[in-house]
């Protein structure tokens, strides 16, 4: 039996937030070896597939499953793809008014249909990296939200629609596909081919479920890995803006200003001192 890591919310997670949210990628680690903890945390998986071991059990883990490992779990990470991204959210069992023990760890959730999960974890990540006033009463918000939709699951029939589970799935590829992808020209012609679908059907798609074209989609993830490279490095912003798909500096700058409301040198130097990593 493999060696197992056991991990401490003091090591983590600071007692004056009680609560941890932070994006990991293979390209840090190219595994996560066998661990336990003290806490309970949240897994989304953004884009790529892995093998997940939780407990007896292993699973395989793609772009929007959701898995909850409690206090007392163990579990491994093991990529299957050159590229596998996760947003990892630990907590304190005292944070947020819910029984979490509720949701089971022993099986593996999934994105809804609106990609209300994907929505809320990506503005909790987001909260937590700002640290704007009252963002821990915000954080605390979207956790309910998120564990909510958790436990509907649990109530609700393992079977869905098949319609339904279908344009998940198919959301959840396209999805990936751009996170793959974002620093190349993307073409939606070219994603509707990968998917075996036609063009109007992918981009009926996006504004169905999303609320977004596909070149906004693209668009918003790319600013989104931009301004994560500006806040955890200090590579020029014209460097940045080709890593993240952009023609030239300049258009990044000019899309940047316009979602965020400051330039990429006003948002590096605003952003806060990163905090250690779990590994």
């Amino acid at each position: 039996m493999a060696e197992k890591n056991q991990y401490t919310h003091a090591k983590f997670i600071r007692p004056e937030e009680q609560i941890r949210i932070h994006r990991l990628n293979n390209g840090l680690y190219g595994s996560v070896s066998l661990h336990g903890h003290d806490f309970f945390e949240l897994l989304y998986i953004r884009s790529g597939k892995a093998v997940h071991r939780l407990n007896d059990k292993s699973f395989r883990a793609g772009a929007g499953d959701v898995f909850v490992i409690q206090a007392g779990d163990t579990h491994a990470f093991e990529p299957i793809t050159p590229h596998f991204e996760w947003i990892d959210c630990l907590i304190m069992p005292g944070f947020v008014d819910y029984d979490v023990s509720s949701l089971l760890s022993s099986r593996k959730y999934y994105a809804s249909d609106g990609m209300e999960i994907e929505y809320l974890m990506q503005a909790m990540l987001r909260e937590y990296e700002e640290k704007k006033p009252a963002y821990l009463i915000k954080l605390r918000g979207y956790l309910l939200a998120l564990l909510a939709e958790l436990g509907r699951q649990g109530e609700q029939e393992k079977e869905r629609d098949y319609v339904s589970r279908k344009k998940t799935r198919l959301l959840q590829e396209a999805v990936e596909y751009v996170h793959l992808q974002y620093r190349d020209k993307i073409k939606l012609d070219d994603a509707a081919a990968k998917l075996g679908i036609s063009r109007s059907s992918l981009s009926r798609l996006f504004r169905e479920q999303l609320h977004d074209s596909f070149a906004g989609f693209v668009n918003a993830y790319r600013l989104e890995r931009g301004s994560l490279l500006l806040r955890s490095g200090d590579a020029p912003i014209r460097d940045i803006a080709l890593e993240c798909g952009f023609a030239d500096g300049k258009h990044f700058r000019t899309q940047f200003r316009r979602r965020f409301g400051m330039t990429p040198g006003e948002y590096r130097r605003a952003a806060p001192a990163g905090a250690a990593v779990l590994v």
